[in-house]
């Protein structure tokens, strides 16, 4: 099944890095870029974004508050925040919010295993109950 992927990064060369590793995975994937958070944000109710793939270091909201405020519009999307600084506050907000945390220089193999695993359906958590959550 094709997915929409948001790669969130003011590089445009890492942009162009991720959606080159994105379509040799997953080729039939369709890949949509965002320079920073507020792009992001634009982005949102323009397309049907499954995943976002998310740098930590950008002006404006950093990656960690800008996966926060995506999934609590959209709590079904699959994040991933890339980032260099592997701090262990970093590595902990990340993974609190539920996101993958990958570390640069990024690594295809590890990547690959991301949008698989991103691609599946979601399994409900002992937190997730019936009739849906707050909003």
């Amino acid at each position: 099944m094709s997915k929409t992927v948001i790669v969130v990064d003011d590089s445009k060369l890492s942009r162009m890095h991720v959606r080159g590793i994105i379509l040799r995975n997953k080729p039939d994937w369709t890949v949509i870029e965002a320079a920073n958070s507020a792009e992001l944000y634009g982005k949102l109710d323009e397309s049907d974004i499954h995943i976002a793939i998310i740098d930590f270091n950008m002006p404006g909201d950093n990656g960690l508050e800008a996966a926060a405020r995506l999934l609590q519009a959209k709590p079904e999307i699959r994040v991933a925040i890339i980032t260099a600084n592997a701090q262990d506050s970093v590595v902990s907000g990340i993974r609190a919010l539920g996101a993958a945390f990958m570390p640069k220089p990024l690594e295809e193999e590890q990547m690959a295993r991301f949008l698989t695993a991103a691609s599946l359906p979601r399994r409900p958590s002992p937190a997730d109950g019936a009739g849906g959550g707050a909003g």
